[in-house]
């Protein structure tokens, strides 16, 4: 198995030399009170895997107990601790990786802190979990990329390039440190004077992170671009998918960023807040030339939607030389015939291990059921079929 191997020159990203390999891969889960599962196990085939049952049983839960082993976060974005099921007093989340044997875990208890643990022994912070299992999910709610708020991309961007970059990571959170810090400053400068000297040391520290996080965001959308474009044409659409990022304003390196923080302090702070950065950054996605939020059809958007998706499952194999855990959740049937036939053949032809979702075996289709383990999924319980 391939070591990961970062390249940063500059901020750039690159996925120079890269040999294949087939991935990374779960070979046995383990839950423990975790969502609507008392205790279960699961064990993965290597390839392609379908969990399957009405909704409501599990099978998402199932889904984003892998997602939590490769992000350290839950799939839907809630208090961790919504996550325990009912009166449980904590959960329990552990996978054994194929090949190498080695256990990741993520844990939580009822008013206490996440952890995350590596062969049985702590780690410091929950996200140094960070890249052990590499995985990307494609869900309905990957919809926000295109049509929520430029909150929504940001956070997409982060959580891709931080589960690619460890340095990426560090440098978000120092530069949201220093953006909490300065918004303090601005917000007692209503009330009382504070002097310009007590800002420096923040807008410093945002001018250098904040110049690293936008050439990395920029970057890392260059590689993804022409994939987005590809994507989208092999889901059988003639029109052409663009994605692009849009600053919020000039400032390209770090000693602009911190000309245009000095300039801006008086109006920030009678906005009460900082509008200079990339936390005010966005992304750009066309359909043909056209707004995709704004124009797109509901399919349009959906098929963009999964094209960005899948591009960042293939910059992952790229830059890491190994192919990322896919996770589908009910994309198959939310997807009228022609675009589901599309991309069961990208998944087929693509893909190292995937779990799919779906409510009944048939939707799934022959192919991938000819290859597949599946698996049937009731009320937290689940077994082989």
């Amino acid at each position: 198995m391939k070591e990961l191997e970062i390249i940063e020159r500059g901020g750039e990203i690159s996925t120079d030399v890269i040999e294949f390999s087939m991935g990374i891969s779960i070979d046995r889960l383990q839950l423990e009170n975790f969502r609507n599962y008392g205790e279960a196990e699961i064990e993965l085939a290597p390839g392609l895997n379908v969990l399957t049952g009405p909704n409501g049983q599990g099978k998402t839960n199932m889904l984003e107990a892998l997602y939590l082993l490769g992000t350290s976060r839950l799939l839907r974005g809630q208090r961790d601790a919504e996550a325990i099921r009912d009166t449980a007093p904590g959960f329990r989340v552990e996978g054994i990786l194929r090949d190498s044997e080695t256990k990741l875990g993520v844990s939580l208890e009822r008013g206490g802190r996440k952890r995350s643990r590596l062969n049985g022994l702590d780690l410091p912070r929950a996200s140094d979990l960070l890249g052990r299992l590499p995985c990307v999910c494609i869900s309905v709610a990957d919809l926000s990329i295109v049509q929520g708020e430029p909150t929504d991309r940001r956070l997409f961007l982060d959580l891709e390039i931080s589960g690619l970059y460890p340095h990426y990571l560090r440098r978000l959170a120092g530069y949201k440190r220093a953006l909490d810090q300065r918004n303090a400053l601005l917000r007692e400068s209503r009330e009382s004077f504070v002097s310009d000297d007590s800002f420096l040391p923040w807008e410093s520290q945002l001018a250098e992170h904040g110049a690293g996080l936008r050439h990395m965001r920029e970057s890392y959308i260059k590689v993804l671009a022409p994939k987005v474009s590809d994507y989208h044409a092999q889901m059988g659409e003639d029109e052409r998918t663009t994605i692009m990022y849009t600053p919020h304003d000039d400032g390209s390196d770090a000693e602009e960023l911190l000309g245009h923080l000095a300039r801006s302090r008086a109006q920030d702070v009678h906005r009460g807040g900082t509008s200079i950065g990339p936390h005010r950054d966005d992304l750009s996605i066309e359909i043909d030339g056209r707004d995709a939020r704004k124009f797109g059809s509901q399919g349009q958007q959906r098929t963009a939607a999964i094209a960005v998706k899948l591009s960042t499952w293939e910059a992952g194999r790229e830059i890491r030389g190994e192919s990322p855990l896919l996770l589908l959740d009910d994309m198959l049937s939310d997807l009228d015939a022609h675009r589901r036939e599309k991309l069961v053949e990208i998944v087929l032809r693509n893909v190292g291990q995937a779990v799919l979702t779906c409510t009944e075996p048939e939707a799934a289709g022959p192919r991938v059921l000819s290859t597949a383990k599946v698996f049937a999924v009731k009320e937290g319980f689940l077994w082989p079929i």
